[in-house]
């Protein structure tokens, strides 16, 4: 299928297969459109695909028609001429809806489909109430309303709000067995006013906190497929680990583990939770969260259970994982024993005692090296009494490294692989036989995944890794953090 570019859905909203019928109709009838193509969009999480497709013709009709196997059941949106015009429920097998071009909301007539007659009536009842408030709000923002009124419209938005909650929860209950109930259930947050009579402001913050949290997912059915096919899953999920959840990667791999599992009941909901966690968290500039990223990847996305993904991609996930695993925060360092600027002396660098070791890997001829490098080294001239050490490690042992080590007065314990092991591979058998070094010093940029430079690291007195991916600033202000302690 081909993917949509245009990222579009209505505003307020975000399996069982149809009924008995073998076939799906859906019939739109679009007053003011004509000989034009149009599009049926899918809904899988935030991503869309063209589902099916058909032609206006003069009169403004555009009939899609096909297999139910053909289309899930879920969210779509009515594609053409670059947009969506508006999304339709499709649950049932017959659908038939008429509309203008003036107002595609305001002036729809829903002729068969009582999922889409609901989800008509809750669009209008919104749009009327999101009028009222966008006054209100115009009013209480204006320099001229007074105090007194602020409080009044204050109450008035919130009126406005439990009318929309009070309004869904009367759907619920009279029509529990819809996709509307169902959106409309999983839509619900948790409610915390029973903590109203607690005094200490410290003591409500957390009680509502650990109670919305453990509530979150509470009305979320996942074994409902439907939803998935929706925005709604996807806004549900991307809200709880970017707004909920307390971010700290222990933290956050407990919650992932326990969404991963509720996730399981449905092989559809369980597939889009796994592939949004694990790339929401490999990309994610936040320190540290490439434990979480390592953890969904080696429990989950393995060839048992990532049953989407082809071998080749799962051993690659796998191998990522595995490459950065031992580099994760909170590990031990990975020992490194190389040459110095005087080709005389092999350094260990577990062997260097130090209350904070700054590991840094980097390229005399790297840009971006040139400008980091020495402000550390302006840095580390204000904290070098401190007990912390530098521990250098270069992609070249030539004379541009030692001249750029001079000029910029790098006082580090400065280190490379020997020119000779690229030149010769023998001579790396002869280093790692006679005990001066070993294979993953010589191979550091692979043990220590370098593929940019520069790469900053601290670690505490025992080689544990307590920070990393570091430019110049960061380090400063986490290493100042950890000398204040």
């Amino acid at each position: 299928m081909k993917k949509i570019l245009i990222l579009l859905f209505i505003a307020g909203l975000f399996n069982p297969i149809f009924g008995q019928k073998s076939d799906y109709s859906i019939k739109l009838k679009i007053k003011g459109m004509k000989d034009a193509d149009c599009f049926l969009i899918s809904y899988f999480g935030n991503q869309r695909f063209y589902k099916d497709t058909a032609h206006f013709d003069n009169n403004g009709v555009v009939h899609f028609t096909g297999k139910k196997a053909q289309l899930e059941s879920g969210i779509y949106g009515v594609y053409t001429g670059g947009k969506v015009l508006f999304e339709i429920l499709v649950d049932e097998p017959i659908i038939d809806i008429e509309t203008d071009t003036i107002h595609f909301v305001k002036n729809m007539v829903v002729k068969k489909s009582f999922e889409n007659q609901l989800f008509l009536e809750h669009l209008l009842y919104i749009e009327n109430l999101q009028e009222n408030s966008t006054a209100l709000r115009e009013k209480y923002s204006n320099e001229n309303t007074s105090e007194s009124e602020k409080k009044t419209i204050e109450k008035q938005l919130n009126d406005i709000e439990n009318n929309i909650k009070k309004y869904r929860l009367s759907i619920i209950e009279k029509h529990p067995t819809t996709f509307v109930a169902a959106i409309f259930k999983a839509m619900k947050e948790p409610e915390t006013n029973e903590f109203n009579e607690v005094e200490n402001d410290s003591l409500l913050r957390v009680l509502r906190y650990n109670y919305y949290k453990k509530h979150f997912f509470d009305d979320m059915n996942f074994e409902d497929e439907r939803l998935v096919r929706s925005p709604l899953y996807h806004n549900k999920l991307e809200k709880y680990f970017k707004s909920v959840v307390y971010p700290h990667p222990d933290s956050i791999i407990t919650d992932v583990d326990f969404v991963i599992e509720k996730s399981k009941a449905n092989k559809e909901i369980f597939k889009y939770s796994v592939h949004y966690l694990i790339n929401y968290y490999e990309k994610s500039k936040i320190m540290g969260m490439d434990a979480v990223f390592a953890h969904i990847a080696l429990k989950y996305y393995t060839h048992e259970q990532a049953y989407w993904a082809d071998s080749t991609t799962i051993e690659k996930v796998q191998e990522r994982a595995t490459k950065i695993y031992p580099l994760l925060l909170g590990k031990k360092s990975i020992n490194l024993t190389l040459l110095d600027t005087a080709s005389e002396n092999w350094i260990n660098m577990h062997e260097q005692k130090a209350a904070y070791t700054i590991l840094i890997f980097w390229d005399p001829e790297c840009g971006h090296c040139k400008k980091e490098l020495p402000k550390i080294a302006a840095y580390y001239e204000t904290i070098k009494d401190k007990n912390v050490i530098v521990y250098a490690v270069s992609s070249d042992h030539n004379d541009a490294w030692k001249k750029f080590i001079r000029e910029n007065k790098l006082d580090f314990i400065n280190v490379a692989v020997p020119k000779d092991v690229y030149e010769d591979q023998k001579k790396a058998t002869e280093y790692v036989l006679s005990g001066v070094t070993d294979l993953k010093s010589l191979n550091y940029s692979s043990t220590y995944d370098v593929f940019t430079t520069p790469q900053v690291y601290l670690l505490d007195k025992d080689k544990i890794f307590i920070a990393k991916k570091l430019d110049a600033e960061l380090l400063k202000q986490v290493l100042d953090r950890e000398l204040a302690k």
